[in-house]
């Protein structure tokens, strides 16, 4: 009888563990960036009973695994913690980075693509007579909108600039399997000259890009 009793025991023990911890998303809102995501991870650890937290960049949420007893709002007021402006939600779905600002009315700038779809050869669109920029970005990189910042500065003071964005999304996608392997990196800007010279800007590196634009 003392096997059976010894299972039993084992059985109401591993039970009684399962139930202990649980595993949460919450969405986060208010963040410009995937690094950010770092900051908000520390003040969850320093939580008592958070085991493990996780961020998804593109859904921009936290999969946190907690003992049982620690609450959603003990998650929350952590997250609000990191920064001002920052917000979790519970569940998933609702996360969102803060969005870029527009550009300016009657200025050369558009979408290409917002989903790391394939663009096909960046010469064949190109507008003739203009520097054409195109901004290979994505969402949860930072400095890409320190990029899209100066960009927007450029084509308000230039009309023979035209921007052309490009959301790569990551690197495995259509679009980054097209640009090939000169694309390692984000930022990442390519610029064609109006008489068809292809110069790449690396990073948030504006005295290339400056340079760049006044290339005959």
């Amino acid at each position: 009888m003392v096997r059976p009793f010894l299972i039993a025991a084992f059985l109401l023990a591993a039970s009684t563990l399962a139930r202990a911890e649980r595993t949460q998303v919450y969405s986060v809102q208010g963040i410009d960036c995937a690094s950010c995501a770092e900051d908000i991870k520390g003040k969850l650890k320093k939580v008592k009973g958070i085991q493990k937290v996780d961020f998804d960049k593109h859904a921009v949420e936290l999969t946190v695994r907690m003992a049982d007893g620690v609450s959603d709002q003990a998650v929350l007021d952590a997250i609000a913690r990191s920064e001002e402006g920052i917000k979790g939600i519970v569940g998933g779905g609702q996360g969102a980075y803060l969005p870029v600002p527009e550009f300016p009315p009657g200025t050369d700038v558009q979408l290409l693509t917002r989903d790391g779809s394939a663009v096909g050869p960046l010469p064949k669109l190109a507008v003739p007579g203009k520097y054409t920029v195109f901004d290979v970005f994505a969402d949860w990189c930072g400095p890409c909108r320190e990029v899209d910042e100066r960009l927007r500065q450029v084509v308000t003071e230039r009309p023979d600039v035209a921007i052309r964005k490009l959301n790569v999304r990551d690197f495995d996608t259509p679009l980054a399997l097209e640009l090939g392997s000169a694309f390692e990196t984000l930022p990442y800007v390519v610029v064609l000259t109006p008489k068809g010279k292809r110069i790449e800007v690396v990073g948030n590196d504006f005295e290339a890009l400056d340079k760049a634009l006044q290339t005959p």
